[in-house]
């Protein structure tokens, strides 16, 4: 069974990087490689920081209160543009 399991859909781990990255073409091994090496990439796997590993107790700290964080959609408001003659 994988360790690590992506959200649907290609993901682009590098910057300036095709999105080429799914759970059919990434292994366990290569995915603890780019999480090491880009860790705001572990936003991008089930269940938000799952896979991530702090090496200190700081990195604790701070993947805590990752998880915690939610997006809140705020409403978009609506603006008529005048139509001018």
């Amino acid at each position: 069974m994988k360790k690590y399991i992506l959200t649907a859909g290609r993901h682009q781990f590098i910057p300036n990087s095709p999105a080429v990255h799914t759970n059919d073409n990434l292994t366990d091994e290569e995915a603890e490689w780019y999480l090491q090496r880009y860790p705001h990439i572990a936003k991008l796997f089930i269940d938000g920081l799952q896979g991530a590993k702090p090496d200190n107790a700081n990195d604790v700290d701070s993947i805590k209160q990752k998880i915690k964080r939610k997006r809140i959609s705020k409403p978009v408001e609506l603006v008529k543009i005048p139509k001018s003659i």
